[in-house]
């Protein structure tokens, strides 16, 4: 399987959604279907720290407040954060899933 190393913060989209689910090590659990649901989940479970960054559509999130992490939304903050807490800054994600 090929893979490509990326910067935690600029996952995006199916690939960091990949990276979410290696971060926690599983599943999402029942019910929660939509991005909100998930980001939801994390939070409650996490101690995540969230802010808006005092810019529209900048929220800032982090487990650790020396790596903050940043998304146009709260959920992609809270997901890249949850990523970054786990696995690092970087990350190999499978060529496949960057394309899709």
């Amino acid at each position: 399987m090929q893979t490509e190393t990326i910067q935690t913060d600029e996952l995006e989209g199916k690939a960091l959604e990949w990276a979410v689910l290696k971060a926690i090590g599983g599943a999402w659990p029942k019910g929660a279907a939509t991005t909100w649901d998930k980001a939801g989940y994390l939070i409650s479970n996490l101690n995540i720290f969230l802010s808006s960054g005092g810019h529209k559509q900048m929220f800032i999130a982090y487990l650790d407040e020396r790596a903050p992490s940043v998304g146009k939304t709260l959920p992609e903050a809270v997901y890249r954060a949850v990523v970054h807490a786990s696995i690092g800054s970087w990350i190999s994600v499978p060529v496949s899933i960057l394309k899709a």
